[in-house]
């Protein structure tokens, strides 16, 4: 990306990044961090706290920086609701994903706000990820993340897997308010998200480079999801996302065809495990 077609100082954008956290103490510091610490210095960074312990209540009341806006739950909403609520709060042109147990690399915020600025035409764009441990180690990549960047590869396998970091969106402000998450979407309300996107004919394109660390450890969503039956929660999805369906183009009929696949392999999946209880 070339920074020096831009002024970076008369162009600065207020770029407004959302995070939830939930007894996050053990690596939030480290993410609240990462954002803080930009290159890009344009910043709103909403916070929502759902109702955590103690010590991750200390954390966020340590923060001295007057671009951090912390929403504190009184009960326990749960992720999705927590991104809804924080987008209320948005003042940004663009508006970022972070988790908070995640590193954001030092130029992602200015790297994604030229991308954008440079392509006019797309809704918003996102970055590969290297995975880390609870020590900060890498521990590899994620292979579909590499293997799908542009806009048409992304609509031809969106329906059948969602193949994109979630913390590492940042979408125009107007779609995202407008779209929002499906509070519905018990699983996955990023990939819910990206298909509606994509139905409309709105479009995210990836950078070709890691943008962020993310970090799979024992309490992860990423540990978590591998505890599930993968069909299963696919099934959920799908069945969710169609139930909304209000137009049935090509790219829904798809993800139709996609969810009647992803079925038949459920079903034989929970066949093959009562066969060989």
């Amino acid at each position: 990306m070339d920074a020096a077609k831009f002024n970076i100082e008369e162009m600065q954008p207020l770029v407004s990044v959302i995070m939830s956290v939930y007894n996050g103490e053990l690596f939030l510091q480290k993410a609240v961090d990462s954002i803080l610490n930009q290159t890009y210095s344009s910043i709103q960074f909403l916070i929502v706290d759902d109702n955590s312990n103690e010590a991750t209540k200390n954390i966020l009341h340590s923060i001295q920086d007057n671009r951090v806006e912390i929403i504190y739950n009184k009960s326990n909403l749960g992720l999705t609701a927590n991104l809804n609520k924080s987008l209320l709060q948005c003042k940004g042109n663009y508006i970022a994903r972070m988790d908070a147990d995640d590193i954001s690399l030092p130029d992602r915020i200015l790297k994604q706000v030229l991308f954008l600025e440079q392509n006019q035409t797309i809704a918003g764009t996102a970055g590969w990820i290297d995975l880390i441990n609870e020590d900060d180690k890498n521990i590899g990549n994620w292979a579909d993340d590499r293997n799908y960047n542009s806009a048409t590869e992304l609509k031809t396998i969106l329906p059948k897997k969602n193949v994109i970091a979630h913390p590492t969106i940042m979408l125009r402000s107007g779609i995202m308010q407008k779209y929002k998450y499906n509070e519905a979407q018990k699983h996955s309300q990023d990939w819910d998200l990206w298909l509606r996107l994509f139905a409309d004919d709105l479009v995210i394109e990836k950078m070709k480079e890691v943008v962020l660390l993310y970090r799979v450890h024992s309490n992860s969503i990423t540990h978590e999801n591998k505890n599930k039956g993968s069909f299963k929660k696919k099934n959920e999805t799908y069945f969710c996302y169609i139930q909304n369906i209000k137009k049935w183009n090509n790219f829904n009929k798809e993800v139709k065809k996609a969810f009647v696949q992803n079925k038949i392999k459920l079903f034989f999946s929970n066949l093959k495990r009562s066969v060989f209880k």
